[in-house]
């Protein structure tokens, strides 16, 4: 009885010490992990976890919470690049309707109010173009689709028949319908940027075609101009992204957002586009899934 009596409060006191012991062994991984993201929740700045080196659920989790900060540090760091870009890109059309409006306003009579109007009318369109653009990636990046059967062929020949009187001709071909789940207005306006930049930089024709290939709807505009070197292939398809003028025949600059609204119309329908040389010229491959 006295054994009992002195023995089992202290097994007790020894099992609670032991269980003490192994349990906050156990959630100092845990605790680690809640100081790094209190001090990420502080600073604002996505940061590596620490990752503890036992090889079981709480090293798992911490992977898996690395991962989701390293993305969300990306796609700020590209928000930052976005905003940076499109301050840079506003401000020249703002700052070019500001000086000649204040060039009309202090010389009123020396000033040909019809050409300053014009010149006016030329950097509104421009911002204009640009702010619809940036609205159509936010749309895009949001996935914010309507997506209905889409006859992507009456898509072309309804879109390159808008191009009738284009410095090049455009010629589409098809073989027959072909219907894919999709954004129509979205997928007019991917061919719009496609032909645009076709036109600008073709030398004599301009080709779309439609066609089906094991599952997947082949999109393709292919010019005979310059085209693209190999190198710059993936830089095209950035945001505000210029190549060699060498490759623009009529002067126009845009604002380097063509192919990036491209890129994000296909990827955001399960598809996707290339670059590729079509021996003179430039050909974009745009696939998509079909039903």
């Amino acid at each position: 009885a006295r054994v009992l009596a002195i023995g089992t409060p202290l097994l007790f006191a020894l099992l609670a010490l032991v269980t003490w012991l192994l349990t906050g062994y156990t959630l100092r991984p845990i605790a680690a992990l809640r100081r790094g993201a209190a001090e990420v929740t502080h600073t604002g700045v996505p940061r590596d976890l620490p990752v503890p080196p036992a090889r079981d659920e709480v090293r798992s989790l911490a992977v898996t919470l690395n991962d989701m900060l390293s993305r969300l540090a990306e796609a700020q760091h590209r928000q930052r690049d976005l905003v940076s870009d499109t301050a840079h890109e506003l401000r020249s059309p703002i700052a070019s309707i500001r000086a000649q409006l204040e060039v009309a306003l202090d010389h009123p009579d020396g000033v040909d109010w019809a050409e300053t109007a014009r010149d006016v009318h030329a950097d509104t369109l421009r911002l204009a173009r640009l702010t619809e653009d940036l609205l159509l990636l936010a749309r895009l990046d949001g996935q914010h689709l309507r997506r209905t059967p889409t006859d992507l062929t009456a898509v072309c020949e309804s879109v390159a028949a808008r191009y009738a009187t284009a410095r090049v001709p455009v010629r589409a071909e098809a073989a027959g319908p072909c219907v894919v789940e999709g954004d129509a207005d979205a997928l007019a306006r991917l061919l719009v940027n496609l032909l645009d930049n076709a036109v600008r930089h073709a030398a004599s024709r301009v080709c779309v075609s439609v066609r089906e290939d094991g599952g997947w709807a082949v999109l393709t505009v292919a010019d005979d101009g310059p085209g693209i070197p190999a190198e710059d292939a993936e830089r095209a398809f950035g945001r505000f992204a210029r190549l060699d003028q060498a490759r623009d025949r009529t002067g126009e600059e845009g604002a380097g957002l063509g192919l990036a609204i491209v890129r994000s119309t296909a990827e955001a329908h399960g598809g996707s586009v290339r670059l590729g040389d079509a021996g003179p010229g430039l050909r974009v491959t745009v696939r998509l899934p079909l039903p």
